[in-house]
C-alpha cells in the first residue's frame, strides 16, 4: 500500500505523533455514542484538528472498522478546480 507524507503536519493537526495520538485518543474518548445503530456513511469536517477533531470525533465513533469492506471519500478538491464534489 502506497502511503501519502503528512503534508500538513505541524499546521493543520500536530507534527508529533505522540501528541497527535493523544489528542484523537482523548477526542475519541469524549465523543459519546448515542448507540444510533448500524452507521453505514458519516458526515465529518477534515478543517485543522484544533478547529474540527472534537466533532469529527462523534462522527468516526458510529464507524464499526470491523465492518467495513470499502471508504469512499466525497468532498471538494483544494488541488484541481471543479464545480463538483470529487472522489
Amino acid at each position: 500500500m502506497q502511503v501519502r507524507n503528512a503534508s500538513h503536519a505541524g499546521s493543520w493537526y500536530e507534527d508529533s505523533p505522540e501528541v497527535l495520538s493523544t489528542q484523537l485518543g482523548e477526542w475519541l474518548d469524549k465523543a459519546v455514542s448515542n448507540n444510533l445503530g448500524h452507521c453505514r456513511a458519516i458526515i465529518a469536517p477534515h478543517a485543522g484538528y484544533s478547529y474540527s477533531g472534537p466533532c469529527a470525533a462523534f462522527a468516526y465513533q458510529y464507524i464499526n472498522s470491523s465492518a467495513v469492506k470499502r471508504v469512499f471519500l466525497l468532498g471538494p478538491s483544494h488541488h484541481h478546480p471543479s464545480r463538483r464534489c470529487l472522489l
